[in-house]
């Protein structure tokens, strides 16, 4: 082929100079919003693995109640209190292997609270006893452990209802702490309202444990209540008991 003709021969069209020049790769820089948010996707996972860190290591275990219990509860016993990891941040809950050896519960506590430092006591500490009464009138709905009542003694010969018509009694009964009480020289009149009316015999009494309730043929149902007494009053409280007159039971409205 003549020279003349070879250089007039097309070129390839990668060769040819009309065609644009290919895409260089640049190296991103700090303004790239790539790399920025990459930068940041980074940072926030070492704070987030920072921050499981810490917690973890100032987590502690502390107790935390398995059931609903009322002042007095022996919280050593079986099945009342549970450990959790928690992070307190305070001293106000006990924590794990700091529990006394006697340790009760000094108010009523409900399932699911972790363990207040303040509301455990030894029990050689306590100030209250534990005495089981037959509440003659039951107890009006609602009422359980943890409540406080205030212990009535019905006259001599007094038939007590039934038990749901024990709050309508119980709002009815008049107080009459104690013969003393009564105005000097007016001693026929306190012999007269001793015997023939309701009298307060302890005031300030807690729900321990309410059993179940008791009927029979013969008498009315019964309902036997543990409660907590306070130590000054225990000597009333059992000589109502041993008189075998009807008792009752009437909520105050505090407690749990």
């Amino acid at each position: 082929m003549p020279a003349a003709q070879r250089s007039q021969a097309p070129l390839p069209a990668h060769l040819s100079p009309s065609s644009p020049a290919p895409a260089r790769w640049r190296r991103p820089g700090w303004r790239d919003p790539r790399l920025a948010g990459g930068l940041a996707l980074i940072g926030g996972a070492v704070a987030l693995g920072a921050w499981a860190v810490d917690s973890a290591a100032g987590t502690q275990e502390v107790y935390i109640l398995t059931r609903d219990v009322a002042p007095g509860t022996d919280l050593t016993a079986d099945g009342v209190l549970a450990l959790v990891d928690s992070r307190p941040g305070t001293g106000a809950y006990i924590p794990a292997g700091s529990l006394p050896g006697d340790a009760i519960a000094t108010r009523s506590l409900g399932k699911g609270e972790l363990l207040p430092t303040a509301a455990v006591a030894p029990a050689s500490a306590a100030s209250q006893r534990s005495i089981v009464i037959e509440a003659s009138l039951g107890l009006p709905k609602g009422t359980g452990a943890g409540d406080g009542v205030d212990l009535w003694q019905l006259p001599d010969g007094q038939a007590p209802r039934s038990a749901g018509s024990a709050a309508p009694v119980a709002s009815a009964v008049t107080a009459h702490p104690s013969v003393g009480t009564a105005p000097a020289g007016d001693s026929s009149q306190e012999s007269q309202e001793g015997a023939g009316r309701a009298r307060v015999v302890a005031q300030g009494l807690v729900i321990r444990a309410v059993n179940q309730e008791r009927t029979s043929l013969v008498s009315t149902g019964t309902t036997t209540v543990e409660v907590l007494v306070p130590e000054g009053s225990v000597a009333d409280v059992l000589t109502a008991v041993g008189s075998g007159r009807p008792l009752v039971l009437v909520p105050t409205g505090q407690g749990s």
